[in-house]
């Protein structure tokens, strides 16, 4: 029995490995305010500063890297934070029933939510003008609605006990599920994080009207997006991350570990600025990551690398002379020969890519002269045909 369900386990967990720390640090978090009934100010003090410097370390890192996608997501919920103990501080125990404070779950669900959906773009790009821009329009459209005394807040009822109305609760949970059924299908370790941050900043707002689950909760938050910052960045570095293989960095990494005698293939797409400008970047994106798998399951014993947009480098070891030219030669032949599927198209797309083999000689130093010389062969074949093998 035991060794059935630790074969269900071993199925399970990898399909789960992006969820479970930042599900382990919610639950933490869930554990320690249901455990701690009183806490000191210590307490109090230490998550409200963590706060601060886990989203400035964040952002700090972002800006170093030159991403902005959990950039904005960070300054959303510093911006929440804020002003949720600006409004208590100004309106006393009312806060939660004040115009103010409907107009600021309304910004921060869908800030949320937007934010989460952003596209992985330079920090430094026009983009950041435009997104900075958005967040001090919404700032500025909710402190005119307070203003004229207009709340977002449709019931209008009182919650007692909690920090959210009705409305916002609904709404809050209305993104949630939005954002989960998008990490579900798009299964990486930041858009994970950033929907359990979602998770622990909709908890701190319910649990606003007291000031330690507040700051606890908002901590929890800011600590899940800097984990998924600082893991995103790190898996980018050896990971290729629209595939998963290993990209150039891991391929450096791992020359010198190499047996003395291996096969390298290098497998290019053809036509591939055609393709991304015909198809744009989700379908060429679809393109790379059917042609990434129809390699993988030919050659799963192969080491398997993304170098470029539209090149893949398979490295054999032990292969015989010759066996190499063959194995490459059949993934070049199963792709040409098989069909491909692209999302909104009715008719199967035919493609071909274009190969070159060269085994490990004496005479080459190491894996980068095997790759030069299967490189010069593949651009020379370029000039004159597509979808064939070259033997360097």
């Amino acid at each position: 029995m035991w060794k059935k369900y630790a074969g269900y386990a071993k199925q399970i967990l990898p399909l789960m490995k992006n969820s479970l720390l930042p599900a382990f640090l919610l639950c933490i978090t869930l554990c320690f305010y249901f455990t701690v009934e009183t806490a000191d100010g210590a307490w109090l003090h230490f998550f409200h500063t963590g706060f601060f410097l886990l989203n400035i370390a964040a952002c700090i890192i972002l800006i170093y890297f030159d991403r902005n996608r959990p950039l904005f997501f960070i300054i959303t919920l510093t911006l929440s934070y804020c002003l949720i103990n600006y409004l208590k501080f100004t309106h006393g125990i009312i806060y939660n029933q004040t115009a103010d404070y409907y107009n600021l779950v309304f910004f921060s669900a869908f800030g949320l939510l937007f934010f989460y959906f952003l596209p992985d773009r330079p920090a430094f790009s026009k983009d950041t003008p435009r997104f900075t821009v958005i967040i001090f329009a919404a700032l500025a459209l909710g402190e005119h609605l307070s203003r004229s005394n207009i709340g977002l807040d449709i019931s209008r009822f009182i919650c007692n006990g909690c920090g959210l109305q009705p409305f916002g609760l609904a709404l809050f949970l209305s993104v949630l599920a939005v954002m989960l059924v998008h990490s579900s299908i798009r299964d990486d370790i930041l858009t994970t994080a950033l929907f359990f941050a979602a998770v622990s900043a909709a908890v701190g707002f319910y649990l606003s009207d007291r000031p330690f689950p507040l700051a606890l909760f908002f901590f929890n938050a800011a600590l899940t997006v800097f984990y998924g910052t600082v893991y995103s960045i790190f898996y980018a570095f050896r990971k290729d991350t629209l595939t998963g293989l290993d990209n150039g960095n891991s391929f450096i990494k791992a020359s010198p570990s190499l047996p003395l005698k291996y096969g390298l293939g290098i497998i290019c797409i053809d036509d591939y600025k055609h393709l991304a400008q015909v198809f744009k970047r989700s379908g060429i994106n679809e393109i790379v990551l059917m042609i990434a798998k129809k390699i993988r399951e030919l050659e799963p014993e192969a080491l398997v690398y993304r170098c470029g947009a539209d090149e893949f480098i398979v490295i054999f070891p032990l292969a015989e002379k010759g066996d190499s030219f063959v194995r490459v030669d059949n993934i070049r032949r199963t792709v040409a020969a098989s069909e491909f599927m692209l999302r909104g198209r009715k008719k199967p797309l035919k493609l071909t890519v274009s190969c070159s083999v060269a085994d490990k000689k004496r005479s080459d130093a190491d894996v980068f002269g095997v790759f030069l010389r299967a490189h010069k062969i593949l651009q020379k074949t370029y000039k004159f045909t597509q979808n064939i093998t070259s033997q360097a």
